[in-house]
């Protein structure tokens, strides 16, 4: 049987808001479910957005991951996925960076899956979920999803709608990721602000 990927609104938000704030550069970051989840039906809950210059600086990512970590483990929830946005328009393949970091994290969590941003699809007004999901499979294959396996809550229509109404008010400006943390640690990597606006 064909696990079920489901994203939230609030993790679709940030994905797209991340990937519109530096449409200029690769993006990427990882995904959150809850701790527990089934590895039939994954719900990614939350996104995490990591970087926009230095995708896969060890160091960088690294620490990044150990605060996210350790967020996680307060928060009762689990790195379970991992979305990439190349620079380049017509890309949506994983490069070798996203799929060492999402097999890394398919040790622990088995389903992970990669969602890959599709540039061509992105504007302001979105009337395309602009995501492709490719998931680890045993052989170290990368299989796509089928779309009815890939789910955005509460459906596809409402979080196009919202993400659009954040776009048109610029709020990508708001988004954090850990390249801007890192240059200022007083910006927040959670995004707590944001959020509430999402929700």
């Amino acid at each position: 049987m064909a696990s079920s990927c489901e994203l939230s609104k609030l993790a679709y938000s940030k994905i797209i808001l991340h990937a519109f704030k530096y449409p200029h550069t690769s993006v990427n970051g990882v995904l959150l479910a809850n701790e527990g989840s089934s590895n039939h039906s994954v719900k990614y809950v939350d996104a995490i957005p990591l970087f926009h210059h230095n995708l896969g600086l060890a160091p960088m990512l690294e620490v990044a991951l150990m605060q996210i970590d350790s967020y996680c483990r307060t928060a009762g929830l689990v790195i379970a996925g991992y979305y990439h946005a190349s620079e380049a328009l017509a890309e949506m393949s994983p490069d070798i960076v996203s799929q060492r970091i999402c097999e890394k994290i398919a040790e622990y969590f088995p389903n992970a899956c990669l969602v890959l941003i599709n540039n061509r699809q992105l504007a302001k007004q979105m009337t395309h979920t602009s995501l492709s999901v490719v998931q680890y499979c045993d052989g170290g294959k990368w299989k796509v999803k089928d779309k009815e396996n890939f789910k955005i809550l509460p459906n596809n229509d409402s979080a196009l709608d919202s993400v659009s109404n954040l776009l048109s008010k610029k709020l990508y400006k708001k988004l954090v990721d850990f390249d801007d943390h890192f240059d200022d640690i007083s910006q927040d990597w959670l995004n707590v602000t944001l959020k509430s606006m999402i929700d």
